[in-house]
């Protein structure tokens, strides 16, 4: 595997999007770095977007094969990523993954997968109306937090990514992401950033899952970890 640092030259001027993208396009950011593995008939990467200081997009990306700039455009540091890792080692994170939970439509039947977070504010106020009790913004935001915090110490989910926590990890950022592919459909879904240490149970077994990425939607910014031994 290999681990990329990938800017964009601030001399290359990119052309103006067209209205109906936001700021905070995933989809385009795919598209764009699918540009540095042509070799690739489907995607085989996972990417993480950060926004710099002078405002410049940056990717983490970990790819099985080494990214190739098809242009002047793409600045390229890139790395074998190899780590030594053992059992019982701690390792402070970073995390961008997009938490659902299945529930079942009471008319249809069907279940179908809700954001986690929206899903515990509508059950916020759906109580306070039931209870005339009302919540404000802090108490639902703090129902929010913790919701999350539950779907990423499910002890199902950490068994099978071969890690446990000591204590449960912060939730820095929850973003929601509206964008369109070329086709004009639309792209939508949620993301959370987590970070905070953890502690490898089964550190061949978070390798693996490591490399496949944690969580939905990877095709679109979610589940590349970035790690640091302490």
């Amino acid at each position: 595997m290999y681990l990329s640092k990938i800017t964009l030259r601030p001399s290359i001027q990119r052309p103006q999007r067209p209205s109906r993208w936001v700021k905070n396009d995933v989809y385009a950011a795919h598209q764009l770095l699918w540009q540095l593995f042509t070799e690739q008939e489907a995607r085989n990467f996972l990417f993480r977007k950060e926004e710099t200081l002078r405002g410049r997009p940056e990717f983490w990306v970990l790819s099985t094969t080494k990214p190739i700039a098809p242009s002047p455009q793409f600045q390229i540091q890139t790395k074998l990523f190899a780590p030594q890792l053992h059992d019982g080692q701690k390792l402070a994170f970073k995390l961008r993954v997009n938490p659902t939970v299945c529930l079942t439509d009471k008319d249809s039947g069907r279940q179908q997968r809700h954001d986690v977070l929206m899903n515990a504010k509508r059950q916020a106020k759906h109580q306070a109306e039931c209870t005339g009790i009302s919540m404000d913004s802090g108490e639902i935001e703090a129902l929010m937090t913790q919701a999350a915090q539950a779907w990423i110490q499910d002890e199902k989910r950490l068994a099978s990514w071969g890690i446990r926590f000591d204590f449960p990890p912060d939730v820095e950022r929850y973003t929601q992401h509206r964008s369109f592919k070329a086709s004009g459909q639309k792209v939508s879904f949620s993301s959370v950033d987590f970070q905070g240490v953890l502690t490898l149970s089964d550190s061949a077994l978070f390798l693996a899952q490591y490399c496949k990425g944690f969580g939905r939607e990877k095709s679109l910014g979610c589940g590349l970890m970035l790690i640091r031994a302490l």
